[in-house]
């Protein structure tokens, strides 16, 4: 009881205390200003279209009937032109990011320009998508193993082989 109730206040005192220093010291001040401006700019964002879109979905929306679909149109083509946006400077900062990397690398004779850490500038990561692509794979087969499958089979027949088919059995002897 003692132990926890001291870890709790030693966590919430390293926190605290950890981040009121990256707060005041200023070699992390700019970069923390950085990323709290960013994340802001993010929740306010996000924010805004969420309040709209609950905002128009209760004016014009009765269950999923549409009671004005002009409106649930023009929001339709709105949200459309949003998600657009976001995708032309989505891909036009990373052809950027792209064409930033090869000029960096375009003298170079030692490493190939799609090899691995290509994009790595110190601890800055030029694109991380493939990065985060093949993690997304990765976690989406690691559920999918031929060999968990091959497992989950076995385990399913014998299931099916003591329990199911026996009282299949006697359902069918006793009816």
């Amino acid at each position: 009881m003692v132990w926890g109730a001291g870890a709790s206040v030693f966590a919430a005192a390293a926190l605290v205390g950890g981040g009121t220093f990256i707060l005041v010291w200023q070699v992390t001040r700019p970069w923390l200003l950085s990323i709290v401006a960013i994340v802001a700019g993010i929740a306010i964002t996000l924010t805004f279209k969420s309040v709209i879109i609950l905002v128009v979905g209760r004016v014009n929306y009765a269950a999923f009937y549409r009671k004005r679909p002009w409106i649930g149109n023009l929001c339709g083509v709105a949200l459309e032109c949003w998600h657009l946006g976001l995708t032309t400077y989505y891909v036009i900062t990373r052809a950027v990011k792209l064409i930033v990397a090869a000029a960096i690398y375009i003298g170079r004779i030692d490493a190939p320009f799609l090899a691995e850490g290509v994009g790595l500038i110190g601890p800055v990561d030029l694109d991380a998508f493939p990065t985060i692509y093949r993690k997304d794979l990765l976690s989406a087969d690691a559920h999918r193993h031929p060999f968990i499958e091959r497992l989950g089979v076995i385990v399913s027949c014998n299931f099916c082989s003591k329990y199911v088919c026996r009282h299949l059995l006697h359902y069918q002897l006793c009816a």
